[in-house]
Order: structure tokens, then sequence, then C-alpha cells
């Protein structure tokens, strides 16, 4: 119960301090903001295969690039209702993870991170393939503009922004609820141990199935959400470089933890943003960064704060024992000195 309700306070506190940023700061913060959470996203989804199944999946960003095709594509054919492009873009996203999810059933740890890799170097190329239809190296622009649903226009105002909260929330607090029931607790201990995990009697595959379908709907949900926001795809966003920007930012923030990719999303970038106005080596400063991250911050940001937070209840719990423990102490001394006085002058 406890941890339930640290959950509903964090989750308030989150919500109601990202509803305050469009009133206060206008349009610029919230617009930063809104790129954060969009690739927070897919740092979530590699959070959530590769910390708890221990599955490093190399091939999210496609799952994310191609989402955010198909959006742009079927805005071209008239489909411009941004709730029906959600539909067809968590369709995509489930049939580009279940390619993945068969590599996490027929191969595990270097193999699986391979095949996942060499995938993701073949959508690249994807685009150049179907030049008429993608755009080709040129990328390819969503036609709009987008039909306004249930009496909501998302891309008006900070409709938009509002629209990212309330999806970044929904995942988040989802993940949270299937990983703390039974079939989250028995996807983390296959992770940590398949080989008990299935003498047992779990199903190792299906964990893992159902796992990389679950991270693959949250990453294709970020691609819907960068189609709408930039109105614009390119090759790129299904290339390694956007792939493994998710993988630093979910390592980064700490991978057991489903607010560190979000942090560690919002972190590199914006080290990444200011680093780039202040000089051209930027690059060469967040390498150091992340280097000093990965080997002071194993666990990442997130366990560090929450290592931080435990030795400080600790201590506390410390400072409230010790004074009864002292005051028993100097009873007992006390009792024991009055027993040997009584047997001395007997």
């Amino acid at each position: 119960m406890t941890r339930a309700r640290s959950l509903a306070a964090v989750v308030v506190v989150l919500v109601l301090a990202l509803l305050v940023v469009p009133p206060v700061y206008g349009q610029y913060l919230p617009q930063r903001l809104a790129d954060y959470l969009v690739f927070g996203l897919p740092a979530l989804a590699v959070g959530l295969i590769a910390g708890q199944a221990r599955l490093l999946n190399i091939g999210v960003g496609a799952t994310f690039g191609v989402a955010a095709y198909v959006v742009a594509m079927l805005s071209h054919r008239g489909v411009l209702n941004p709730f029906e492009l959600m539909l067809a873009a968590l369709a995509s996203g489930v049939l580009v993870s279940g390619l993945f999810a068969i590599y996490a059933v027929v191969a595990t740890g270097l193999e699986y991170l391979l095949l996942t890799l060499l995938t993701t170097s073949a959508f690249f190329t994807l685009p150049l393939l179907a030049v008429t239809v993608t755009g080709g190296e040129n990328g390819l622009g969503v036609e709009g503009p987008v039909q306004v649903s249930f009496g909501l226009d998302p891309l008006q105002g900070s409709g938009f922004y509002w629209l990212l909260c309330i999806v970044t929330v929904f995942w988040c607090g989802l993940s949270w609820y299937l990983l703390s029931a039974r079939v989250g607790r028995a996807t983390i201990a296959i992770g940590r141990n398949p080989v008990r995990a299935a003498a047992m009697g779990y199903s190792v595959h299906a964990y893992r199935v159902w796992v990389t379908l679950f991270s693959g709907l949250i990453a294709a949900s970020g691609g819907w959400l960068y189609a709408l926001a930039h109105a614009f795809v390119f090759p790129d966003l299904l290339g390694l470089a956007n792939s493994l920007n998710a993988v630093l930012y979910s390592l980064v923030g700490g991978v057991d933890y489903v607010l560190g990719p979000l942090l560690g999303t919002a972190g590199l970038r914006f080290l990444a943003e200011e680093a780039g106005q202040q000089t051209t080596q930027s690059q060469i400063y967040i390498g150091i960064a992340l280097l000093l991250v990965v080997y002071l911050l194993p666990d990442g940001v997130t366990g560090r704060l929450r290592q931080l937070l435990h030795l400080r209840r600790a201590r506390h719990l410390e400072e409230m024992v010790e004074v009864p423990e002292t005051g028993a102490t100097l009873k007992t001394v006390e009792e024991t000195e009055g027993v040997q006085n009584l047997e001395l002058g007997r």
C-alpha cells in the first residue's frame, strides 16, 4: 500500500508540473519538453525490454520510424484523423516488433543483439526502395490539416502538448502496473535467470514475446506523435543512430526504472542542445559525460537517486533506533551494578 501511495504521489506531482508549464512558460519550454517526451517513449521501450527481460533490442528505433512513416503515407491517402493514424501506427508497431519477438524466441544474448542490429540496418534501406511512396532520401511530409476528432484538435495551441502528456503518463502508468503484476514479476525473473524460471513452470518464450510486443507499442506511439509534431519523416528515423540514441537514453536514466529512460532522454538531449550552442565540439563533451555516467553511475541516474534516498532513510531510522538502545544499555548497566553492590553487602 505504501508503494502504491508513493507512486500515486509521484504521478500526481509529475502531472501537475507538466500541466503548469504552458501557462507559465509560454510555448518555447513546452516544445522542448514535448521533444523530450517523444524520444523518451522509445527509450522507455528499450528500458522495459532490456532492463526487465534482459534483451537488448536495437530495433526499437526501427519500430519508431516505421510508425512515423505509416502516419505520413496514410496522410497522403486522405487519412487525416489523428486517432485513426494512431491505430495504424500501433498496428505497424505490432507487426515490426513481432519480427523481433521471433528473434527473442530463437536467440538470446549476443545473437539477439546482432539479429536486431542487422534488421534495423535493413529497415533503413526500405525508403530507398520505394521512392514514389516514401519520398526516398528527401523524406516525406505529413499532409494536413489534421481533422478534429472527438471535439479536440491536438495540433492547435497547447493541444499537442496535452496529448503528449496524456500518452506518456498512460504508458508509464501501464508499464508500472504490469511490472508490479504477476506477468511483470515473471518477466523480471526470466530476465534474471531464465533456466530457473523455466524450471518453476514459466513459459520463457511467451513472456519474452509479450514484453517485445508491448515495448513495440510504446515505440510506435512515439513514432505517431513524432510525425504529428514535425509533419515530416525521413530515412534516418529508421537508422541505427536513432535506435542507439534510445539505448543510450535508457542506460543513462536507468533501465531498471520506469521513469529512468525519460529522465535520461531529457538530460542527454538538453546537454546536446546546450553544448551545441556553446561549441562545435559538442560531441566530445557529450561522450565524456556518457563515460562518466557509465563509470560512476552503473545503475543510471535514477538508480543513484534511489540509492541516496535509501541511505537517507536508513540514517534516519538509525537515529531513531539509537536513542532507545542507548537508554536500555544504561539501564542494564545500572541494574548490574546494583546487583553487584547487594551481593557485596551480603
